[in-house]
């Protein structure tokens, strides 16, 4: 809530059960290295680049499922470190996100790091009541909460398809109309790291545009910038 959190363990292992999902999340084994480096570092720039970021080892510190998935099924099995970074989406901006991804970014820089960036979050994120969602469980575009939510969802696939960032960036305060997830902080990070509006790496599906009980749901790979490139 009052500022991006970096995870600076040194090796995160355990099972996994989300308290949002724990039906069908439950007991997932995690095993991975951190990379308190990296994580200092990014930690020490955020005054630099006006905002607030603290590195924490805390043992208990909250696993969530957007990283326990993203490890299973991309990390698992590779010689890599991860570090999870939080998002402010209770008190933060576009501007507050764009600022933490610039950190991350001089931080790779200085520990001469080979990064891969994860975004993960939704696109529109607006859910179905209870007492509806079980009849919009399926995937099908139609159960997307809001015919505006996944036009909007659909206009900006087609701008990061084509590399236009800068559209994604300059429209944020006309997306926020349709709740993205976190504000779209994950995205926002991403690019901050990587150049902003002069990025202009163009997107490639790896899914289907989908329905989530509402929400807006596609995986989508960017290959590193030619130009733009800042760390």
């Amino acid at each position: 809530t009052v500022e991006f959190v970096i995870s600076s363990h040194e090796v995160r292992a355990g099972l996994f059960t989300s308290d949002e999902l724990p039906r069908g999340m439950c007991r997932i084994p995690y095993d991975w290295r951190g990379d308190p480096e990296l994580a200092h570092a990014t930690a020490a720039l955020g005054d630099k680049h006006g905002t607030w970021i603290t590195a924490i080892d805390d043992p208990c510190l909250p696993l969530h499922y957007g990283t326990v998935n993203l490890w299973t099924y991309l990390g698992r099995g590779l010689d890599a470190r991860w570090v999870s970074v939080s998002n402010t989406a209770e008190t933060g901006d576009t501007e507050d996100f764009l600022r933490a991804g610039r950190a991350i970014a001089e931080a790779i820089a200085q520990t001469d790091r080979r990064v891969l960036l994860l975004a993960s979050g939704a696109l529109s994120h607006r859910f179905w009541s209870l007492r509806e969602l079980r009849a919009h469980e399926a995937s099908d575009p139609r159960h997307i909460r809001t015919d505006e939510a996944r036009a909007a969802d659909a206009e900006r696939i087609a701008w990061l398809e084509a590399g236009d960032h800068a559209k994604v960036i300059d429209t944020m305060p006309e997306f926020l109309r349709v709740r993205p997830e976190s504000k779209f902080a994950h995205y926002l990070m991403m690019l901050g790291a990587l150049g902003e509006q002069a990025v202009t790496a163009p997107g490639r599906a790896f899914s289907d545009y989908e329905n989530s009980v509402g929400t807006g749901q596609m995986h989508l790979w960017f290959d590193r910038p030619a130009a733009g490139w800042t760390a």
